[in-house]
């Protein structure tokens, strides 16, 4: 019995430590999301911005969906996704642009990270598009690096944005 408690108690401390380093690793990882807004609102760090990915070259693409694929399809048939980069994306930012995060999950197994969110881009707080977004990432040096950014988008002029006040995202909540 006396080995059964001591295991027992074993898994409950080591139990323990887990959580409170998922804990940790939560935070950091909404500290990052923090961080990706307010860059893109101050767009005056891109030095911040670009300490936020692995390098300049990680994935970075869109698909258009719902009523936003019909009438790109329309116009060009041959549209698949549109793929960029972190640099080219903060420097076509302008004075009032936003990113908004809604739904803001995140899972850490280990060295891997995924982030998932509903977004709504707006530049002079109207929303331009929306849609879903996903980073990857990974903890290099004790440094956790976005390693993909991918979402959908739709176009807020074709179907209105369906994310509520209530869910948008605010660090240490």
């Amino acid at each position: 019995m006396k080995k059964v408690k001591i295991v027992f108690i074993a898994v409950l401390l080591s139990s323990m430590a887990q959580s409170q380093v998922s804990k940790q690793h939560n935070q950091v990882l909404k500290q990052i999301v923090e961080d990706f807004r307010t860059t893109i609102i101050n767009h005056n760090d891109e030095e911040k911005f670009d300490n936020l990915f692995l390098n300049d070259s990680i994935t970075w693409g869109a698909i258009v969906t719902g009523k936003t694929k019909t009438h790109v399809l329309k116009q060009r048939p041959d549209f698949t996704f549109q793929s960029s980069d972190p640099k080219s994306f903060y420097k076509n930012l302008n004075d009032g642009d936003e990113e908004k995060f809604y739904n803001v999950n995140i899972d850490v197994r280990g060295d891997f990270a995924t982030i998932s969110f509903d977004y709504s881009f707006n530049s002079k707080s109207v929303i331009q598009n929306w849609g879903v977004e996903y980073w990857s990432l990974i903890l290099v040096n004790d440094s956790w690096k976005l390693t993909s950014v991918t979402w959908s988008m739709n176009m807020e002029q074709l179907e209105k944005c369906p994310f509520v006040a209530a869910d948008l995202f605010v660090l240490n909540q």
